[in-house]
């Protein structure tokens, strides 16, 4: 924009110093050269309010692109912004998803292995009980038999004196 700028000043100005360049070499009176003068001046004024309302009219075009863009811009950032959010959003949910099933997994694991060794106490106060009653039931039956000896014996002593 700048070039095209630097363009129109450097025509309008070539073309003020070409009017007054011809001015002073033609070949007319001083009334006739003053009028010109004034006309080509009064033509420089128009053409240079052109020029300016055709700059004001770029500069708001090029203004109104530059918002489109940046509202592009900032759409396509925000997209890409909630894009990545969703992403991060759905792989911390399948992180979530394969903690819970983990964690459900060893609390199952963990009951199971709680059964088992209740099953086992429970089968080893079982045998402790059995073994128990085996082992007294053992005694009882030596103890009946000592005085089942210990009777005979004193049976037969007391006849025999």
């Amino acid at each position: 924009m700048s070039d095209k700028r630097d363009f129109v000043v450097g025509m309008l100005v070539g073309s003020a110093i070409g009017a007054a360049v011809a001015l002073l070499y033609a070949p007319q009176s001083g009334d006739a050269t003053r009028d010109l003068i004034k006309q080509k001046a009064g033509e420089a004024k128009d053409k240079a309010g052109e020029v300016a309302t055709t700059a004001k009219e770029k500069a708001g075009e090029l203004a109104s692109t530059a918002k489109a863009k940046a509202s592009t811009a900032a759409g396509s950032i925000s997209s890409t912004v909630a894009e990545k959010t969703s992403a991060v959003r759905d792989s911390a949910s399948g992180v979530v998803e394969q903690v819970k099933s983990t964690a459900q997994d060893l609390v199952g694991r963990g009951r199971s292995l709680m059964e088992t060794q209740k099953q086992a106490a429970a089968a080893a106060v079982d045998a402790y009980k059995q073994g128990s009653q085996d082992k007294r039931n053992e005694m009882e039956a030596e103890v009946q038999e000592d005085r089942d000896t210990a009777s005979t014996s004193l049976g037969s002593t007391g006849t025999a004196a």
